[in-house]
Parts: C-alpha cells; sequence; structure tokens
C-alpha cells in the first residue's frame, strides 16, 4: 500500500512543483531553470505537494488575487500549476489537492476561485463554469490607415514594460473597479515584468494628460505579427488612438494579433478591416477559456445586483459549508445573503456560480444537470442577476 501526503512547500523547496509544471505545460526538454528563478515571485503564494511514498508526484499552487464580480472587488484564489507526473496520473491525486484547496480557500476567506483547465469537464464537477472564450482580432494594420488623417484629442507613448510597470499597474487597479470578472495578481508576481520585459507598453492619454488606455504588445519579426497581450480602454478616444498606433506598423508587421472582450465587435471599428480574408475573429490561441467558481457562498453580500428576492438551496459536493438554502435580496442595487428555510429551486454549485458570474442562459440549466427553475423564477434570477460578461485577464 502506497503512503500518500500532502505538504506545504515554501521557498527553494517548491522546485518539485515547478519542476512538473515545466514538464506539463512547456516544451520539452528544456532550459526548466528559466521556470524555477521566478521562484520569488511567488512568495505570496500557497504550494502543495503530494508525496506518494516519500516521492514528490503531484502539486499546485494557489494565489492569491483580487477580483471585481460585480462591481465588487473580493478575496478570489487562482489555481495554478496542477500538475502530476506522468507515472502517478488517474489515480485521483489531482481531486485530494483541490479538495484541500478548498479548504484553504475558506480559510483564507477567498470567496471565489477561478483556473485555467487542462480539462473543462474534470474541473466543471469540481464546481467550476466556463467563462466566454477569450477572443483575437486578427486583422492587417494597412487596414487601419485611414485613422492616420484623424487628429484626436490626445497622444500615445511607448515604453518598455518593466519601465512603465507603475503606468500599467495603476490604471489596471482602476480599469478593475469597473469590470467585471476582472481580476489582478499580487503586486510581487507582477514585479516579474521587470525581470522579463518581454512587452511594449503603448498608453493613450487625452488632452489633459491623464492615461486613459493601455496596450501592451510585442513583434515577433519584420512583415510577422504584432501580438497584443492587453487591450484596455475607457472611452471611445482612447480606442481610437491606439488603433492609430497600430496603423502606424502598416509597413513594419503583417498581422495584428488583438484580444477584445466578449462584448466587444471589432468589427464595427473600422470598416474595410474584417473585409474577406482581410480579417478574422478566432479564440485566442496561447490559453483556454478560464472557468469560476462561488467558494463562500455567505460572503456575497455587497455585490452590485438588479432588483427582487431569490431563495436558492445550493448543492456543492466539494465545499460542505455552502450546502444550505440562502436568501438573496436587492438592497437598492447592493445584494444581501442570509440563510432561510424556504427556497424556490434547488441548484448545484455550478448553476449558481453560472448566475453570479451571469454568463449562461438559465434555459440551459437542465440540460446541463445544474437545476430545474419555473418559469416565474427565471424572470426573478434575471431581474436580480442580470447578463454580464466576466473578463478575467490575469493569466497564471
Amino acid at each position: 500500500m502506497k503512503e500518500i501526503q500532502i505538504k506545504e512547500l515554501r521557498g527553494d523547496d517548491i522546485d518539485p512543483i515547478l519542476e512538473m509544471a515545466f514538464y506539463a505545460f512547456f516544451s520539452s526538454p528544456g532550459n526548466v531553470e528559466q521556470l524555477i528563478k521566478n521562484k520569488p515571485f511567488f512568495k505570496e503564494d500557497l504550494c502543495y505537494a503530494l508525496y506518494e511514498d516519500d516521492k514528490v508526484v503531484a502539486g499546485l499552487m494557489l494565489k492569491p488575487i483580487m477580483q471585481n464580480v460585480r462591481g465588487s472587488v473580493k478575496p478570489m484564489c487562482g489555481v495554478a500549476e496542477v500538475v502530476t507526473k506522468p507515472e502517478a496520473r488517474r489515480q485521483g491525486y489531482a481531486n485530494k489537492l483541490m479538495n484541500l484547496a478548498f479548504v484553504k480557500m475558506k480559510e483564507k476567506g477567498q470567496i471565489f476561485s477561478t483556473l485555467y483547465p487542462f480539462k473543462e469537464s474534470f474541473y466543471e464537477r469540481l464546481g467550476y463554469i466556463s467563462f466566454p472564450q477569450y477572443r483575437n482580432a486578427i486583422f492587417s494594420p494597412s487596414s487601419l490607415t485611414n485613422l492616420l488623417k484623424e487628429k484626436y484629442e490626445g497622444t500615445v507613448e511607448r515604453v518598455n514594460i518593466k519601465d512603465g510597470l507603475d503606468i500599467y499597474l495603476d490604471f489596471l487597479e482602476d480599469f478593475q473597479k469597473k469590470t467585471h470578472g476582472m481580476g489582478i495578481k499580487h503586486r510581487t508576481e507582477q514585479d516579474r515584468l521587470k525581470e522579463s520585459p518581454n512587452f511594449w507598453l503603448a498608453f493613450a492619454k487625452n488632452s489633459e494628460g491623464k492615461v486613459i488606455g493601455i496596450m501592451t504588445y510585442r513583434i515577433t519579426g519584420f512583415w510577422k505579427e504584432l501580438k497584443v497581450r492587453s487591450f484596455y480602454h475607457e472611452n471611445s478616444l482612447a480606442k481610437y488612438l491606439l488603433l492609430q498606433w497600430l496603423a502606424n506598423h502598416a509597413d513594419q508587421v503583417r498581422e495584428v494579433h488583438l484580444p477584445v472582450f466578449p462584448n466587444d465587435y471589432p468589427e464595427t471599428w473600422n470598416n474595410d478591416t474584417f473585409w474577406g480574408e482581410k480579417g478574422k475573429i478566432m479564440n485566442r490561441e496561447w490559453v483556454p477559456s478560464c472557468m469560476g467558481r462561488v467558494v463562500i457562498v455567505n460572503k456575497l453580500n455587497g455585490l452590485n445586483v438588479g432588483t427582487g428576492h431569490v431563495s436558492i438551496k445550493i448543492i456543492d459536493e466539494q465545499c460542505e459549508w455552502n450546502n444550505t438554502s440562502y436568501s438573496f435580496t436587492s438592497n437598492n442595487g447592493i445584494l444581501e445573503v442570509s440563510e432561510t428555510s424556504d427556497y424556490d429551486c434547488e441548484l448545484t454549485i455550478q448553476g449558481f456560480s453560472a448566475i453570479i458570474y451571469g454568463c449562461y442562459n438559465l434555459d440551459d440549466f437542465p440540460f446541463k444537470g445544474w437545476g430545474d427553475i419555473s418559469e416565474e423564477i427565471k424572470k426573478t434570477i434575471k431581474f436580480l442577476f442580470p447578463p454580464a460578461y466576466p473578463y478575467l485577464h490575469a493569466d497564471f
């Protein structure tokens, strides 16, 4: 019989987790030292390793992240580097680690959790639901050259991300306050950008000198691609200033790859950009759709909601502390949560998380096994929790 133990690792002891992560998620064999050298930036994370007869065979990392959910910035846990060595897979080790992770999240008061899955169905069984897939608008910058004739009331400046990190992070923290689903990693990990300055930062300013938009990107080579990592703007002026900046690269790069929000329609921004084979909108290639779930239901007070009241009995197989009936009431647009003995419907934690994040059709719930809701209660839920489009931002 194999002896199974789970231990928390810190400092230099996290090497085994990073080595397994390198094998699982990077091109290998290769220089694993490139990943291991980032250890100092993970000091805020909780790292757990599963031992099989005193040998590390699986692990994960839990990242403290603040996330905007329906207008309220709350503690969230980003689950990363869920890895198992090939010889130890399909023995339930990832499940064991995740069940421990939920307990640690509750202890830390982390109300939500998100992750980027290696397999969506695995994490859905653990209560997570998929967010809308990140999309890339791919187009030729030459299609934007008509914007170069325009005189906008603002400017764009470019610096290396390591030199503009404070500008970048200050803008993100402000932008997060009005962006549902947006999570930002802790500043310790953001400092990695100073050590690995792999991105340009272009930031748009209005006529008063206020930063109103940011774009991080890199260029893969002459007449190759300009790949944008982040493209955030407070208003249309910022958007068109940054698009005009991209137009300046018409004779340098063949394509721009630009991430867009789920409810953004870049085909409406400028004529002829997506006509025929000139442009296309595709899922972002380097990362799967992220997933999220509610970890502590009774800590949801304070979310911005619509109007009304509904009572829901929640079934959560992993976080047993959620297994009760709750009353959700709008008090002048602010959510109040309390326990109750009566309920209007019964939902799994997946169904409830889908309502909170706002990106699912309630009619689909019975087909997904998340619960059955009457037509009357569906209307109530839609008024209380209007549809929304979560966009995580943080990658880990």
